[in-house]
């Protein structure tokens, strides 16, 4: 009795530390906005002009710095009253909520730094009955696609006043893009929008016209500022949108088109046959013609047979003109096979797909086209349900630190996720050729797909040389497909051969795009990181992690005496590599600052509020198919906590699972060059009980 007594006030104890820890990592946004805000404004340097002195020679001076001034969104036609001063600086601001003291500041001193920009937004957030900083919005960069379906601009944008007097001209063209019917200057018959917002967005869309930001950049830069700082907080369950959010709708194409469809497939005639007839059922728009290539590069001769069957007998109605079965016994190469599809077919647009995806309703592929043909845009794609579910397999894809993500994998598509991210239509850094359309000159113009990626990442790199040639990218999530790619598909059931060719492509990709390591214009660096966490949301950590202290290691020569492997204590190892590369990425070289692992660990059927854990690392044999262990010594470390709201959310019926994640920065020289197994051993702080788990990611030590 006395052991049950000492056991729940053991257990009691740790339960208060650990909702005391997590109450403090759960709050890490707010705690972070408020010293962020408390933060001095850097001032920027002023560009430098250079004019004649009365004996014709150029004198330099810095331009005089501009003066800022507020008008609430319901008086923005007022400006255009002001006398015109190119030294001013106009700041339109929402009723619902206030700036941060700072906030004319920041924009004052953007623009100073700025001079090629004349209008810009920023983020904002809400502030909680109880006054905490909660739902941020980091907003992407400029997204011309994504602005005209919502406005994703919110609460605060602002101009330089020349821009906004040199911009009256453009209102009839800003109300007719905005769906409106125009009356007189600021007022605007709309039904669901409130007036002051509706000016706004009128205002906003006329400075953006003016600034030629509906059409192709001419490289990386962005005609449209972006401040990356959270300078509004809007009041209580204030819609972000003001009414006008992400929503579906039906789109008109600016002319007639012709499509090739392009499908590779090997041994899966029912699947193709499936596929088929989703095409042709649903491709009902009299304005679109289109034909079927379909490239098979090895399949048995029975399903050869098939394949020409369906081929041929697929009814040619609903504007399919014809189906062209191409047989070349080659290995499997996405790149090759595409661009051969290509070279066999004439159709204005390509439309990349897998022989698995199923069309399922009407007007998909009309307002996939009714993108494709704008001038600025680069390839389309859709969004994609796993079948009989509301799951989603893609609606986008995201460039996280270490490459390319599908966010909202898996998540329910029946809600909205992160300010309407699977609604409506969003510029993206890029979608999966699942299903992928681009125009045909713009395809051949940057060189088709990569054929040196000839399994994974080759629609990614094809997204990117668009991207980086000016043109912006588009995801339909008003629309769906189905993708009958199985759920259970992942890593985890990979062999150690496919992991290594996909983590070598993956390295060839970042490679020839090292300049997009960690970046993406339309995810925003303050959300998380992690390409394991498919939720959109703020970062989980604030703390960098070159700001972590490196940790101590205890040497265990004999093992770990008294613990027991245990398969109910799951590890999850995300990242175990040099800080080099996750720093700098795949063309950094040495490991100069040390290692670094990352990942979550769990005990299931326990509360896990009364484990304490330890990373473990043991010197083991590298061998062509696996590892082995070279001896019982056991390095073991004690790893930074970090908050995982995604693992409790994948976890429901798990108790205290919210500080699950691990982080772990090692010194270089402190263990011995080898590779390392990655375990975890999870100490009952009220018994004496101990379990460990191994995982097969192995940590390279070097010389």
């Amino acid at each position: 009795m006395l052991k049950g007594v000492v056991k729940g006030a053991l257990t009691k104890t740790r339960i208060t530390k650990y909702n005391k820890q997590l109450a403090v990592k759960s709050s890490a946004y707010d705690k972070w906005q408020h010293a962020q805000e408390k933060e001095p404004v850097i001032p920027a340097e002023a560009p430098v002009q250079y004019e004649p002195d009365e004996n014709g020679e150029m004198i330099p001076h810095k331009l005089p710095e501009p003066v800022v001034k507020v008008f609430p969104y319901g008086e923005v036609w007022e400006a255009q009253d002001i006398k015109k001063d190119e030294n001013t600086v106009y700041l339109f601001v929402s009723p619902k909520g206030k700036l941060v003291k700072k906030a004319a500041e920041v924009v004052k001193q953007y623009f100073i730094a700025h001079p090629e920009h004349n209008v810009v937004y920023g983020d904002e957030d809400e502030v909680s009955k109880g006054g905490k900083y909660i739902h941020p919005y980091f907003k992407p960069d400029w997204s011309p696609d994504s602005y005209l379906n919502a406005f994703y601009i919110g609460s605060f944008f602002a101009c330089r006043a020349k821009t906004m007097h040199e911009s009256q001209s453009e209102y009839d063209n800003a109300v007719r893009m905005l769906g409106g019917t125009a009356h007189k200057k600021g007022s605007v018959e709309q039904t669901g929008l409130e007036a002051s917002l509706l000016s706004a967005d009128v205002l906003f869309c006329m400075l953006a016209i003016h600034e030629h930001a509906f059409g192709k950049r001419t490289g990386l830069e962005f005609p449209i500022g972006h401040i990356r700082e959270v300078l509004f907080h809007r009041n209580p369950e204030q819609d972000v949108f003001y009414g006008r959010s992400f929503h579906s709708s039906k789109h008109m194409l600016l002319a007639p088109a012709t499509v090739s469809i392009i499908i590779p497939s090997k041994d899966h005639p029912e699947i193709l046959q499936q596929c088929l007839n989703s095409i042709i059922e649903t491709t009902t728009d009299d304005n679109i013609k289109y034909d079927i290539v379909v490239i098979d590069n090895g399949s048995t001769a029975a399903n050869r047979v098939k394949y020409g069957v369906y081929a041929s007998r697929a009814p040619r109605k609903n504007g399919l003109t014809k189906i062209n079965y191409i047989y070349k016994t080659q290995d499997f190469n996405f790149s090759a096979m595409c661009n051969q599809g290509v070279k066999s077919s004439n159709g204005e647009y390509l439309l990349f797909m897998n022989d698995d995806i199923e069309c399922v309703k009407e007007g998909w592929l009309r307002e996939m086209l009714s993108q494709a043909q704008l001038k600025h845009v680069g390839v389309v794609g859709a969004k994609l349900i796993y079948p009989e579910t509301d799951l989603i397999q893609h609606a986008g894809i995201a460039n996280v630190r270490r490459g390319p993500v599908h966010k909202l994998q898996k998540m329910h598509d029946n809600k909205n996720h992160y300010f309407g991210y699977n609604r409506g239509i969003h510029n993206t850094i890029g979608s999966t050729a699942a299903c992928l359309l681009v125009s045909r000159k713009k395809f051949l113009d940057i060189g088709g797909f990569p054929e040196e990626l000839a399994v994974a990442f080759n629609d990614v790199d094809l997204c990117y040389l668009f991207h980086e040639k000016g043109y912006y990218n588009v995801c339909c999530n008003h629309i769906y497909l189905y993708h009958h790619e199985s759920l259970t598909r992942g890593l985890d059931n990979l062999d150690p051969k496919k992991m290594e060719r996909l983590a070598h492509e993956g390295d060839t990709l970042m490679t020839r795009h090292a300049h997009l390591y960690n970046v993406d214009p339309f995810y925003s660096p303050h959300l998380t990181e992690d390409e394991t966490i498919s939720a959109i949301i703020p970062k989980e950590d604030y703390t960098p992690v070159e700001d972590l202290p490196y940790a101590s290691v205890t040497i265990h020569e004999k093992g770990i005496r008294g613990a027991r492997e245990d398969q109910c204590l799951r590890v999850g190892c995300e990242y175990n590599g040099t800080m080099d590369n996750w720093l700098y990425g795949v063309t950094a070289e040495g490991n100069e600052e040390g290692y670094f692992l990352k990942g979550y660990s769990f005990v299931i059927g326990s509360d896990n509020a009364i484990f304490e854990k330890r990373l473990l690392l043991r010197l083991v044999e590298r061998y062509e198919d696996g590892a082995g262990p070279v001896g019982p010594k056991v390095y073991s470390f004690t790893p930074y906590v970090w908050y995982r709201p995604d693992i409790r959310v994948r976890l429901g019926d798990q108790v205290n699972v919210d500080l699950t994640g691990y982080k772990l920065r090692i010194e270089k020289g402190l263990l011995p060059p080898g590779y390392y197994q990655i375990g975890m051993m999870a100490i009952d702080k009220t018994s004496r009980l101990k379990l460990i788990n191994w995982v097969p990611n192995i940590l390279r030590v070097r010389k």
